[in-house]
């Protein structure tokens, strides 16, 4: 019998060890290759956010004259805070509700004039003895011609 040398061996492990391993690595390099770039973009978001946050602690840590005292092309980067556009936005959607409110309660005061009785109208309304019935001319109105007898109406 032929006896294999160490290194026809070694060779044979080897290629039988390649042989084993490369699907698996293959499978782990797809794996990471499909994960990363969404972790990477979620790791960058992060990133920014918590970024943003402690510029703006910091910004806020800052003394206003060394503020004063920076260029402009420094101070131009320094975030500002955001919050004092919310408190605008609320105070004039409260301003807003307290006059919706005032017009809702003024118009309700207007409104509540003569109570109505709570029962059916009394139709036809009394007329007044001295109204004429046939004719319901409103004597004080200045469109209304004098009648031919002498009476206004």
């Amino acid at each position: 019998m032929h006896r294999k040398s160490t290194a026809e061996q070694l060779r044979d492990d080897l290629r039988d060890l390649v042989d084993a391993v490369v699907p698996e690595v293959e499978s782990a390099v797809h794996t990471v290759a499909e994960r990363t770039p969404p972790l990477v973009n979620k790791g960058r978001a992060v990133a920014v956010e918590k970024g943003t946050h402690a510029a703006e602690a910091l910004a806020r840590r800052i003394p206003d004259p060394v503020v004063d005292r920076l260029p402009d092309a420094v101070a131009d980067h320094l975030p500002q805070e955001r919050h004092r556009g919310r408190k605008v936005l609320l105070v004039l959607v409260t301003l807003g509700l307290v006059g919706v409110i005032g017009a809702l309660a003024a118009k309700r005061a207007q409104g509540s004039g003569p109570a109505r009785p709570d029962g059916p109208s009394s139709y036809p309304r009394p007329v007044a003895e001295d109204a004429d019935p046939v004719d319901p001319v409103d004597p004080s109105d200045p469109l209304v011609e004098p009648r031919v007898d002498g009476t206004s109406g």
